[in-house]
């Protein structure tokens, strides 16, 4: 049996711990594709202008663009393989797929929508660590950060649907697959 050949009425909303698991090894897998890609920028800089690569940190526009990049990226993985399959490898693991409100996949201006208002939610917090690893005084705004990364969660508690803010914005749900059966 394969996932499309699966009714996506009878798959069942993925529950909030299953999704919560999922994302924080979203998370972990994630880290190694913005290394990669940071390294490739910064040889880039480095090839392209000769300057050192210290040069980037000192340049308000070199770190816009740096991080311009990174987001750049990252969207680039999440909206491919949402649309290409509906999962990515976290999701894979957790068996979880990304479908659209009315089933099936998600259209194009769904996966946009729901990468911008997850953005909202968990893009603030890295850069506001990074202040405060420099400067005491924007520790406050970075735990700040830290209870608006949960918000997508918190709102799951409230939500009529269990959905994920970013799902209800989107018109979007993750489901859960049920495991494939063996074959002897």
């Amino acid at each position: 049996m394969s996932l499309s050949s699966l009714q996506t009425d009878a798959l069942p909303l993925a529950g909030w711990w299953r999704r919560c698991f999922a994302w924080w090894y979203e998370l972990l897998l994630l880290i190694p594709v913005v290394l990669l890609v940071q390294v490739l920028y910064q040889l880039g800089f480095q090839l392209l202008t000769g300057a050192p690569v210290t040069a980037v940190s000192a340049s308000a526009g070199l770190r816009a663009l740096n991080f311009a990049v990174l987001v750049t990226a990252v969207f680039g993985y999440f909206t491919l393989c949402w649309r290409r399959g509906g999962q990515t490898l976290a999701m894979k693991t957790w068996r979880l797929r990304l479908d659209g409100a009315a089933g099936g996949r998600a259209p194009w201006p769904a996966l946009v929508m729901r990468f911008v208002a997850a953005a909202i939610c968990y893009l603030p917090c890295a850069p506001l660590w990074a202040l405060a690893w420099h400067d005491r005084a924007w520790l406050p705004w970075a735990w700040m950060s830290c209870a608006w990364l949960m918000a997508p969660f918190v709102w799951a508690w409230f939500d009529r649907d269990g959905l994920l803010l970013q799902d209800r914005v989107a018109g979007t749900r993750i489901v859960r697959i049920p495991p494939r059966a063996r074959t002897a």
